[in-house]
């Protein structure tokens, strides 16, 4: 009956830790967001930045998406994720930096092993202007996601 007890204090306790650190997170973010200007003053190290709107931080995933073909694959001890694209001709819903943008984040994020992303292009026109790559520098702040571009008009054919 004592180990009972002591096992139900210490859920206790544990259940007690997460709420008063999910309270201060809370609370921390509700402070925070008071002075929101001056906050992002000081991470941007900045002095004149204007805060435009609120964006949602829910990051549901309301639309479901699919890329065309994705593996987990092993080169000698290296794992990794394959990913691949396949597009008969330019993106047009979106530009393909901007989708493979969002597909990396979710399998970086899924499967926490390096992302190999690939587009391949089947018109002889297509993905004449992709740069196989998106990136970003200001102030501190680089990003860069680099992706693979093939376009199937550059390769020159073999006989079998």
């Amino acid at each position: 009956m004592l180990i009972i007890s002591l096992s139900l204090l210490s859920a206790a306790n544990v259940l007690y830790n997460i709420c008063m650190a999910q309270q201060y997170d809370t609370i921390g973010k509700d402070i925070l967001n008071e002075r929101i200007n001056e906050i992002a003053q000081f991470v941007l190290n900045v002095p004149d930045v204007e805060v435009i709107a609120d964006l949602d931080t829910e990051q549901q995933i309301v639309r479901a998406f699919r890329t065309d073909i994705t593996k987990h694959i092993r080169c000698d001890t290296h794992e990794a994720v394959l990913h691949i694209e396949l597009q008969l001709r330019d993106s047009t819903e979106k530009p393909m930096w901007a989708r493979n943008a969002h597909y990396h984040g979710y399998l970086v994020g899924e499967h926490q092993i390096p992302v190999y992303s690939n587009v391949i292009y089947f018109h002889p026109d297509a993905g004449k202007n992709d740069p196989g790559y998106y990136a970003y520098s200001w102030n501190g702040y680089d990003y860069r996601l680099n992706y693979k571009v093939i376009r199937l008009i550059n390769i020159e054919g073999k006989q079998f």
